[in-house]
């Protein structure tokens, strides 16, 4: 990735923050639960959160087992399924028949080929033999080869056809899905069902878009709950993850998991089951000095756009603004602070679009 294409992307984050924050900072605006204050004993309620420095960012992702190793099963030739051998999640045998066509119009071209082939073997002996006497042409013997080279090859092509009438499952495996019936006609390349090796298995989740940053570097980690083996969590790492979203819902990830006391003889997982991803990002030492809030505490100036918070002063019971400058969104539903807030500083986390300067507010208690 060129240095331009890493500007590109950092500008177009910043940007993405920016309208998150200001989408968010509308919504709660107008959808935000009105307190009635015409009294003058008014006290606006809100939370607060203390600033504190940290340096892991801990997130968890709904994800789903998937086959990391499949195959889409498919005859090479068109005709009829005369013998159909598996149902759906029957498993099955590397090289056992799954299923078979109906080979007589395979086997008339294969016996005229094979006659064809004969043949011409048949003629460039001959050939040859004629030549040891000078009987015929060095040009003769060479169109004889070159029939034989033509016919020989047919004959292999339509022995290959005819193995092809026998579909074989090409590793150990369970059928996922079968998407024909005994007798139905296919044509060649038709998908007809899927094969999995549900004993290699993978994790997928969705990252959002704007937490790409978190897994781009070396610093991360992953633990699975299943959520069939609840209070168990299985080591994992990442296998890859797609850089763009491909359909606008978020970035494909994908894991492997590696924790030795995982294997599917002892856990009965499968495809699709559901799992719980819990993804630790250690964050660098520059990133690690600035504090990460609630996405919840921020607010943005209507004239210029500025990011601010309200901090709160437990003295007076008052709060003030304070203008911030923010960096990357860490997870979901926080964002990094890179200038304006302090280790210690008490900040309003919710409650925020209503409050004017020097307000006087009353701080609830619990979540």
């Amino acid at each position: 990735m060129t240095i331009h294409s890493l500007s590109k992307k950092r500008i177009c984050l910043q940007k993405g923050i920016m309208l998150f924050i200001v989408a968010f900072c509308l919504i709660s605006l107008f959808t935000g639960c009105k307190k009635s204050e015409g009294s003058s004993n008014f006290v606006r309620p809100v939370k607060v959160d203390t600033v504190t420095l940290n340096n892991e960012i801990i997130n968890d992702y709904s994800g789903i087992v998937d086959a990391a190793k499949f195959v889409n099963l498919a005859f090479r030739v068109s005709s009829q399924i005369i013998q159909l051998n598996v149902v759906e999640g029957q498993k099955v045998k590397k090289g056992e028949v799954l299923a078979v066509v109906d080979p007589r119009e395979i086997l008339l071209s294969l016996d005229a080929a094979k006659a064809n082939y004969e043949t011409s073997l048949s003629k460039l002996n001959r050939t040859k033999a004629l030549l040891t006497k000078n009987a015929v042409s060095v040009q003769e013997v060479e169109v004889a080869q070159a029939n034989f080279e033509q016919s020989k090859s047919i004959y292999s092509a339509q022995q290959n056809n005819y193995a092809d009438t026998y579909l074989r499952a090409p590793f150990d495996g369970s059928i996922a899905k079968l998407k024909v019936e005994n007798y139905q006609r296919i044509n060649s390349g038709e998908i007809i069902g899927q094969l999995i090796d549900s004993r290699d298995l993978q994790v997928n989740f969705t990252l959002p878009d704007l937490s790409l940053s978190l897994i781009e570097g070396n610093n991360k980690s992953f633990v699975v709950e299943f959520e069939v083996y609840r209070g168990i969590k299985f080591k994992a790492d990442l296998k890859g993850y797609v850089e763009a979203s491909p359909d606008g819902s978020g970035i494909p990830v994908f894991l492997k998991i590696t924790d030795p006391r995982f294997s599917t003889d002892n856990y009965d997982i499968k495809p699709g089951f559901s799992c719980t991803v819990t993804m630790s990002v250690k964050l660098d030492t520059k990133d690690s000095e600035y504090p990460i809030i609630p996405i919840t505490a921020l607010n943005a100036s209507n004239e210029t756009n500025q990011m601010y918070v309200w901090i709160y002063n437990p003295s007076t019971s008052t709060v003030s603004r304070r203008d911030v400058t923010t960096g990357a969104l860490m997870g979901l539903g926080n964002v990094l602070i890179k200038q304006g807030l302090s280790k210690g500083d008490i900040i309003v986390t919710a409650g925020v679009t209503q409050i004017t300067e020097g307000e006087k507010v009353k701080i609830l208690q619990g979540p």
